[in-house]
């Protein structure tokens, strides 16, 4: 009789279990196209009952032991979008919200409204930025570090013609420091065989405007003038759109159409000293013209260089194998924004799910490692794709099958003891 009974107690325990695993398989079935999720496994267990003697033991059916993670890699979806990244190997993003850290491999980020890098859910992703402590901290793109704003050296190449007309360099107007200005860029262009711009930036990255001129003041000479607008270096504000000097080089050719004496390497032709009105710091400008030919054709300028970009805003994000974030500006610099960062645990499948596509730490998942990809045993980021879920629907659809049958069985087993208590009463 104990025995009927206890086979009653082990279709109830058939039924709870399998009905357990179904759910775990609908989980799994749900989040197939959940990025970055990892397939889960009911494991069962047996359970036993009886006095403990051998021969004498009976079994009391199944329960559920765990719910285990399998954590192997996913597919890599291709996706071109920069901020969707995925993981190849070991590692977990680490996120956060407030002062509580997570971690999950679904790497489609996004970046917030104050710049931050974040998750679909808003936590915020930790790394280390490239001007931070160090420590972990969250990565915002428009902390961007910026090199070469300020323009310190002008270099220019090309041809003046040796076949213009001579002038009198006396007689070339001399717009100084006049107040009120009165020479005209019209004035100046009269007496210039040639002339030409650059744009500088001073040390806040505004942009300025120097105007070159190139008078034929001997046979084998040119004098090259460096003019501004008056308005941008005179804080009285008298007058715009006046130029006013700021450099003067003689440049002398000689019979075969080459410097002489070519310049020495290092020294430039002339250094302009200039404090603009925005009040940024006094800017030093080196002006070389190198080389500079003057042969029987046409003026021209073969080249401008010059080490200022200004500031720029971001373009475009780019994140390397390493997990190096790089920041694409409008001034064509490429700046390094911070480096994103991994987390490795002894036993990952400890992790625990809360929601979210996030894991958080648990007794049985050890402390994190923390370090960057393609270091150590942590694997390497790939831009541009996503981890898909390791779900295989056609596995969890046949698994759910032999679940169902083991869930109606174990319901088979309560009804035919429920017939045999019957035949009992009924001996009665």
């Amino acid at each position: 009789m104990a025995s009927i009974i206890n086979g009653l107690f082990a279709g109830r325990a058939g039924i709870s279990s399998h009905g357990s695993a179904i759910a775990v398989a609908g989980d799994n079935i749900s989040n197939a196209n959940t990025i970055g999720f990892k397939t889960t496994r009911a494991e069962f267990q047996d359970l036993l009952a009886g006095t403990g003697v051998v021969g004498r033991q009976y079994g009391s059916g199944s329960s559920i032991a765990a719910v285990s993670t399998l954590f192997e890699q996913g597919t890599l979806e291709f996706t071109g979008r920069p901020l969707d990244i995925g993981i190849s190997g070991n590692g977990y993003f680490v996120v956060a919200r407030d002062d509580q850290r997570y971690f999950t491999r679904a790497g489609n980020f996004k970046v917030d409204p104050a710049g931050f890098i974040v998750t679909q859910g808003g936590q915020a992703v930790l790394g280390f930025p490239a001007n931070g402590s160090g420590a972990l901290e969250p990565i915002n793109v428009n902390s961007i570090q910026q090199s070469s704003i300020e323009t310190t050296e002008v270099g220019i190449a090309g041809n003046l013609d040796a076949s213009t007309n001579i002038v009198d360099e006396a007689a070339i107007p001399d717009p100084g420091v006049v107040v009120p200005p009165t020479t005209t860029y019209a004035d100046l262009n009269a007496f210039a065989a040639y002339s030409s711009v650059v744009d500088v930036f001073d040390s806040l990255g505004e942009k300025h405007t120097v105007s070159l001129f190139f008078y034929h003041t001997d046979i084998n000479e040119y004098t090259v003038r460096a003019y501004v607008n008056n308005e941008e270096v005179d804080t009285t504000g008298t007058a715009t759109g006046y130029p006013r000097q700021v450099g003067e080089k003689v440049i002398a050719f000689g019979g075969n159409g080459q410097r002489n004496p070519l310049p020495v390497t290092g020294t430039p032709d002339f250094t302009t000293n200039i404090s603009w009105v925005n009040e940024s710091e006094p800017g030093q400008i080196d002006f070389t013209f190198s080389p500079m030919t003057q042969y029987s054709a046409q003026s021209n300028i073969l080249s401008i260089t010059q080490d200022g970009k200004g500031i720029g805003a971001v373009t475009t994000l780019a994140v390397s194998a390493n997990g190096e974030i790089s920041a694409l500006l409008t001034n064509g610099q490429n700046s390094v924004i911070g480096t994103l960062a991994l987390a490795t645990f002894s036993n990952p499948e400890g992790l625990t799910r809360i929601g979210g596509n996030l894991l958080s730490l648990s007794t049985a998942s050890g402390e994190p490692v923390y370090g960057k990809a393609e270091s150590g045993n942590f694997g390497s980021l790939q831009s541009g794709v996503v981890e898909l879920s390791t779900v295989d629907i056609a596995a969890e659809f046949v698994k759910i099958i032999t679940l169902q049958r083991g869930f109606q069985a174990s319901s088979r087993i309560i009804t035919t003891i429920n017939q045999l208590l019957n035949e009992i009463i009924q001996l009665a």
